[in-house]
């Protein structure tokens, strides 16, 4: 069983994080990779149409602008974010922010390995949803 003041002070921390962040005019969060396949010169229309439409949100444009918003090749390792993918096991990376549930849960059912950089947050729930989905957690030095 878990501290239910270790729970909190945990929590505070996150959010002192982000209130910080926010503050200093940047969004800490990172949203997960897009997975994007291209296969042809239609795929790659149809991506550049879903930019402009993701760019019609003021908040995602300045994400995609500040590289908060990844996307990266289906079936591809991505320089970006660091998805590495191997024939059994798949990775994804992220450097900055906080990792919730939300994050959790939108990650691929091929990923198996969570790399998170120094300054990530990661929340007890989220540490919960990625040990059910047999996600692996660990810390890497940037």
């Amino acid at each position: 069983m878990i501290d239910k003041n270790l729970i909190r002070s945990l929590i505070r921390d996150v959010i002192a994080e982000e209130v910080t962040a926010l503050k200093a005019g940047k969004s800490a969060t990172t949203a997960p990779a897009a997975s994007i396949r291209i296969g042809s010169d239609a795929d790659l229309v149809a991506f550049a149409r879903d930019v402009l439409r993701l760019a019609e949100d003021p908040q995602i444009r300045a994400a995609i602008q500040a590289g908060r918003h990844p996307f990266h090749l289906a079936g591809q390792a991505s320089a970006m974010s660091a998805p590495a993918t191997s024939s059994a096991t798949q990775s994804h990376r992220i450097d900055k922010g906080v990792v919730t549930e939300a994050v959790i849960a939108k990650l691929g059912k091929g990923v198996s390995r969570l790399l998170l950089g120094t300054g990530v947050s990661i929340t007890p729930l989220a540490r919960d949803k990625a040990k059910a989905r047999n996600i692996s957690v660990e810390r890497i030095g940037q």
